[in-house]
């Protein structure tokens, strides 16, 4: 395999020789410096939702769970008035699905997994940073 890449070393060299070498200007690492320097300005964080939204939210969430518990419906549901339960009967395509134990034991430990990643994530940025 080496024979047939033979010929491109030798191509490369004698490119190499008559390229020769680059010599940058005197100035080129303080160029290089002062521009990255220039561009590297911290991004500051800003949240999708603010706090205030999130305190507007949370407030608007216990005034309706207040709301109702002090005032409670008559009716638990609009739906009861048109019977559509009765009307709307669909029989559940996977009751004769039946899971093994080593299936249940897998997903069950997937969703472990899954569960574990945001907070090793966080774990190893916080590291990572210190």
């Amino acid at each position: 395999m080496e024979e047939q890449f033979k010929h491109f070393d030798k191509k490369i060299q004698k490119l190499i020789k008559e390229a020769g070498t680059y010599k940058p200007s005197a100035n080129f690492l303080s160029n290089v410096m002062s521009t990255v320097e220039s561009k590297a300005t911290r991004q500051v964080y800003k949240p999708l939702i603010s706090r205030t939204s999130w305190f507007l939210i949370g407030g608007l969430l216990a005034a309706w769970m207040v709301v109702f518990y002090l005032y409670p419906s008559s009716y638990s549901s609009i739906f009861k008035d048109f019977n559509l339960t009765e009307k709307l009967t669909v029989e559940n395509p996977f009751t004769e699905v039946k899971f093994s134990k080593t299936l249940m034991y897998g997903l069950g430990f997937l969703g472990l997994f899954l569960v574990q990643i945001p907070f090793l994530k966080r774990y190893m940025e916080k590291w990572m940073i210190d």
